[in-house]
């Protein structure tokens, strides 16, 4: 089979829902895939935009990161994160935080993350496809200067002059041109569908798109102002529930109160409707050291942990996408549904420390697995992993 790899340039503000998409859906990918943008255009100065510096060490990840692996690579350049992926800044080069499987030093990329393996010498590819979906890394500015995405091949040459070396031949697929604001799951999917479609091209057969989601997936923000019917008016119909609360993962846990969520989280628990606790604040996990985030967890709900909202939500849905198999598995095994997709969500998370994994395995009456069983395999293998 040819050496071939991905790299999707996407706009900064969704690029973490797609990132997260990319990882849930795709399944025995044999290759790597890297997702960048950046926060100036491409078209602006050399050395102004951070564009260039993103693509070019995007290459570089592509060929030196033994795959498969699937990353986005942000901030100058130096970072691949492979998940828990959020934007934290918005107008900073220094945009993205997640999960760093590698980064790069000087001229050379060094792996972060204990799974991750680097090769000797940089791999040069057969093929390299550059899939564009807009973004600002491909905007220009209209006659009202405001920036906005453009079809345009400026990106293929810019690789195609500075990056030659890494590659015999490179291909552009135009998936979509569009602000990133704009994305919706249809283009997720078309997103997906064109990379399995490039790796079939080359004799990566069993690589497949599981595009099972539940799109009524719903997040709830906390605030001092929301009272219990604005909760239940906003969770009514969903399928599934992210509240994102303060701090470490806190809420209003008040008895008889008026702005408590805690008893909807009971009422959902018993009706099999998942709840997952986490917080609005971008940087660090969310934990159980408080009492306000305990007694939540105690009712029902299921920590994020590590995890970005973005990815929280993608997670779920991919979850909930297959909820009548999870059913069937915890029937066969005589095991509430609950208990099976809470093991499920909860593998391969990354507690504060060692006593939060603790107090939440105690919390929940079990150990949650260190691997995350949902990402690159079909979903019958991850049940029969927990």
């Amino acid at each position: 089979m040819d050496k071939i790899a991905i790299l999707i340039t996407h706009g900064t503000d969704t690029l973490a829902w797609t990132h997260a998409f990319v990882r849930y859906a795709l399944k025995k990918n044999k290759i790597n895939i890297a997702i960048t943008g950046s926060q100036i255009h491409l078209p602006a100065l050399p050395n102004f935009s951070d564009a260039y510096i993103n693509i070019t060490n995007s290459v570089h990840f592509l060929t030196n990161i033994v795959p498969p692996n699937i990353f986005t690579v942000f901030n100058y350049g130096t970072q691949a994160f492979s998940d828990s992926l959020y934007k934290v800044d918005r107008w900073n080069n220094q945009a993205f935080t997640g999960d760093m499987i590698a980064r790069m030093e000087w001229d050379e990329v060094k792996y972060s993350d204990k799974n991750i393996a680097i090769n000797d010498s940089p791999v040069k590819l057969d093929k390299l496809y550059l899939l564009t979906t807009g973004g600002t890394i491909a905007a220009t500015f209209n006659d009202k200067k405001a920036l906005y995405p453009v079809n345009t091949s400026m990106l293929e040459d810019f690789i195609k002059n500075q990056l030659g070396d890494a590659f015999v031949s490179i291909e552009q697929r135009e998936v979509m041109v569009i602000d990133s604001s704009d994305l919706t799951y249809n283009k997720l999917e078309m997103i997906v569908n064109t990379v399995t479609e490039c790796t079939k091209k080359h004799g990566y057969d069993e690589t497949f798109a599981d595009l099972n989601f539940d799109k009524n997936v719903r997040l709830i923000y906390t605030d001092p102002f929301k009272t219990v019917s604005d909760y239940k008016r906003e969770a009514n119909g969903a399928s599934a529930l992210i509240i994102a609360g303060y701090g470490g993962g806190n809420i209003n846990i008040e008895n008889h109160s008026d702005y408590s969520p805690l008893n909807l989280i009971k009422e959902l628990y018993k009706s099999n409707i998942p709840v997952i606790l986490t917080s609005q604040v971008a940087l660090g996990p969310a934990d159980f050291i408080y009492e306000n985030a305990r007694i939540a967890i105690e009712a029902g709900a299921i920590s994020g942990v590590d995890l970005s909202l973005p990815e929280i939500q993608i997670r779920l849905a991919y979850l909930m996408g297959h909820k009548a198999q999870i059913q069937d598995f915890a029937n066969s095994k005589q095991i509430p549904f609950m208990q099976i997709f809470d093991r499920l969500f909860s593998s391969g998370m990354k507690f504060r420390t060692r006593n939060s994994k603790k107090m939440y395995a105690e919390l929940k009456g079990f150990i949650p697995s260190n691997e995350d069983v949902l990402i690159n395999q079909i979903f019958e293998d991850s049940l029969l992993e927990i």
